[in-house]
């Protein structure tokens, strides 16, 4: 019988990941998923994201997503 060690979080696409390697965004990502999933927030929450390698995050959640302007991503999810 084999254990299962790792399940993909229900918001969490199965894309993989294209950031440089050491890089926190994938862990960053996976982490919220799992934040959400555990609350069950995900039919209620809107991701906003800003330029620069954060704004692939619309391809690795399965969420409705906003694009910000630089640095804007805090007034816009306001």
């Amino acid at each position: 019988m084999r254990e299962v060690l790792y399940d993909r979080p229900q918001s969490l696409t199965p894309a993989r990941f294209h950031y440089c390697p050491g890089c926190g965004h994938g862990v960053a990502h996976r982490l919220v998923a799992e934040a959400i999933d555990q609350l069950g927030l995900r039919e209620k929450t809107v991701g906003v994201a800003s330029v620069g390698c954060s704004i692939f995050i619309y391809n690795y959640l399965d969420l409705d997503m906003q694009e910000a302007a630089h640095g804007g991503a805090p007034a816009v999810a306001t």
